[in-house]
């Protein structure tokens, strides 16, 4: 598939299944977010892996367009260690999105 159809294809998927992802798919998404560009090459971010189910339904509360997180099997937070760098902070962590979602 070419980088064209990838991103025609994508879809942001909202309802989901009872199975837990194998450990191996969820080391391939953040690694996927591990390879996304970031300001003059930095990779700041730091990603944390959640399957709690607890955790993702509290999480799927924290705002209006999180519902979906309550039935994940995975929720991704990606972090960025110095929120007074705006710009930086919205690129980097913007293309690490792109890369795990």
């Amino acid at each position: 598939m070419n980088v064209s159809d990838a991103i025609r294809l994508k879809r942001a998927v909202r309802k989901f299944t009872d199975q837990p992802l194998p450990e191996e798919t969820i080391l391939a998404i953040l690694n996927a977010g591990r390879r996304a560009q970031s300001s003059k090459n930095t990779q700041p971010w730091h990603f944390i892996a959640i399957t709690d189910k607890e955790i993702l339904k509290q999480l799927s509360e924290c705002g209006e367009w999180a519902g979906h997180l309550a039935g994940a099997a995975l929720g991704v937070a990606i972090v960025h260690p110095d929120p007074s760098e705006k710009f930086q902070v919205l690129f980097d962590i913007g293309q690490a999105t792109t890369h795990v979602s």
